[in-house]
């Protein structure tokens, strides 16, 4: 009987011990929410000869310039991505013009973007959504170990004179161990 009792004792014990760490873990955490704004200014000029003009332009996601992270750069734990979507914004210039072959990178992972109608997406104020996992948690990976990437929007322009500008939002969320 006594080892019975002992025996429970000591799984007792393990038990509340095991209980105790995660939740001291819990507790050493705190998560850091931020939608990282950024916008692809394009330009294209109108084309004498009619044809489609292609486009190719950059812009920095870094997740530093929110101060929580800044902070704490080395205590980053875990990056989750929420969400990733893009608008286009200020169109003016030829009417029907379409991006087409449209591909979104972040460093080194690549998004197809499907075939957008610039002028009526700018009026109708679509909000496209990017829906791919496997490419969203790549993402989130890099920015876990880098705390920046850089996002390249490539693609063709089927009509010239353009200028639009496409709005990226990347919302995340950061969670920061302390010990």
């Amino acid at each position: 009987m006594m080892k019975i009792i002992t025996k429970f004792s000591v799984l007792l014990l393990l038990v509340a011990t095991v209980f105790s760490c995660e939740s001291l873990d819990e507790l050493t955490e705190f998560d850091v929410s931020e939608n990282f704004s950024s916008t692809f200014n394009i330009s294209i000029p109108e084309d004498t000869e009619g044809m489609p003009a292609s486009l190719n332009v950059s812009t920095d996601i870094d997740i530093s310039t929110n101060q929580d992270i800044q902070d704490n750069l080395d205590l980053i734990q875990d990056v989750t991505i929420n969400s990733i979507t893009y608008e286009i914004d200020n169109f003016s210039g030829a009417e029907g013009a379409i991006l087409t072959d449209g591909l979104l990178t972040f460093g080194s992972t690549t998004i197809s973007v499907s075939d957008i109608n610039l002028q009526q997406s700018d009026s109708d104020n679509t909000i496209y959504t990017i829906s791919d996992v496997s490419a969203i948690n790549a993402i989130a990976n890099t920015l876990e170990n880098d705390i920046s990437v850089t996002a390249t929007l490539s693609g063709t322009v089927s009509a010239t004179p353009v200028v639009f500008d496409i709005i990226l939002n990347v919302d995340l969320t950061a969670t920061i161990d302390i010990i």
